[in-house]
C-alpha cells in the first residue's frame, strides 16, 4: 500500500510541469539549449525566434530554473525568459498543432498516432505518440539517426539503442528488419511513452526496455545507435566502446557540427573508425565501423 501511495504521490507531480519561454540571440541559441538541457530540461520545441524548454514540478525545478537565468543572462543581458505553468494533458494536446507527420525518406515516415496510417503509402510508418519529454522524430539529430539506420542497418541485427527515449529508434530498427533491441534509458518517466508507442506500432517482443544507470548488456551487438547531446554523452559513451563486434557500426547523433573534433579526440581510445559523416542546418551524426 506504502509503494502505491508513493507513486500517486509522484504521478501527481510529474503531471504538472514548467515551461520556459527564451528568446535569445541567435549565434548563442545552441549553446542555451544545450545548457537548458543538461541541467534537466525533458523537452525543448524551437519556435520562430524563441525555444522552450520544459521541467518537471518537483522540488528541484526552482534551483533550476534559477541557475538556468543566471547561466542565459551571464551569455546575453537581453535574453527574455518566460515561465508557464503547464499541465500534461494540455501539453500534449498542444503537440497536435506542432508534430505532424516527419518524411524520412521514401520508404521511413514518422505519424503522430491520430493520423491514420493508410493515408500514408511509406513502406515503414512509425507511430509515435507525443510526450513531454521524448523524441517525435522533428528534430534534426533525430532525423540524421534514422536515415543513417535506414542505410546501414542489416536484417536480423542485434542492436543496442543507447537513451531510447521514445523509443523511435529501436521500434524503426525492427521495423528495418532487426531481431532484437536492447533499450537503455535512464529517466522513469519515459516508460510510459515507451511502452504506449510499442503498442502503437504492434511490437510485444524484440525490444528489451531498461531504465536504470547500471543496465545489463548482451554484447556482442551488431549495431549501436545513440541520439545524446553532448553534455550526457561523452560521459558515458566510452562505457560501450567495446560492447559491439568487430565489423559492426555504430551510429551516434546529438552533436553540433562545432562538436566534431571533440568527438574525435574522445574516439581516439577506441576501436571506432568514423566511415561517414551527415549533416543538417546546424548538427552532425557519424556512422562508425568497429575495426
Amino acid at each position: 500500500m506504502a509503494a502505491e501511495q508513493e507513486w500517486d504521490s509522484l504521478t501527481d507531480i510529474i503531471s504538472k510541469w514548467i515551461s520556459v519561454d527564451i528568446s535569445i540571440a541567435e549565434k548563442i541559441k545552441e549553446i542555451a539549449m544545450d545548457y537548458a538541457l543538461a541541467v534537466g530540461g525533458a523537452a525543448v520545441v524551437e519556435k520562430d525566434t524563441t525555444f522552450q524548454v520544459s521541467y518537471p514540478m518537483d522540488d528541484k525545478v526552482h534551483s533550476i530554473i534559477h541557475d538556468l537565468k543566471a547561466f542565459l543572462m551571464d551569455l546575453d543581458p537581453d535574453v527574455l525568459i518566460q515561465e508557464t505553468v503547464v499541465y500534461r494533458e494540455n501539453w500534449n494536446k498542444q503537440w497536435q498543432d506542432f508534430f505532424k507527420p516527419t518524411q524520412i525518406s521514401e520508404q521511413i515516415i514518422i505519424l503522430p498516432e491520430w493520423e491514420k496510417v493508410e493515408d500514408f503509402p511509406h513502406r515503414i510508418k512509425t507511430r509515435i505518440r507525443p510526450a513531454m519529454a521524448f523524441g517525435t522524430g522533428t528534430h534534426e539529430t533525430t532525423q540524421l539517426c534514422l536515415q543513417i539506420l535506414e542505410e546501414s542497418i542489416r536484417e536480423k541485427d542485434h542492436v543496442l539503442d543507447v537513451g531510447t527515449g521514445s523509443g523511435i529508434l529501436g521500434i524503426t530498427a525492427l521495423h528495418l528488419g532487426a531481431a532484437n533491441i536492447d533499450a537503455i534509458e535512464n529517466d522513469p518517466l519515459a516508460e510510459e511513452n515507451i511502452q504506449d508507442n510499442l503498442s502503437l506500432n504492434g511490437i510485444s517482443k524484440g525490444f528489451r526496455l531498461q531504465i536504470s544507470d547500471q543496465p545489463i548488456l548482451h554484447p556482442p551487438y551488431d549495431l549501436l545507435v545513440v541520439n545524446i547531446i553532448k553534455a550526457r554523452l561523452f560521459p558515458i559513451l566510452p562505457n560501450y566502446f567495446n560492447v559491439v563486434r568487430p565489423e559492426g557500426r555504430v551510429i551516434i547523433s546529438g552533436l553540433l557540427i562545432e562538436e566534431e573534433s571533440e568527438l574525435k579526440t574522445l574516439l581516439m581510445g577506441s576501436s571506432w573508425r568514423i566511415i561517414n559523416t551527415y549533416t543538417k542546418n546546424e548538427w552532425i551524426a557519424f556512422l562508425c565501423e568497429v575495426d
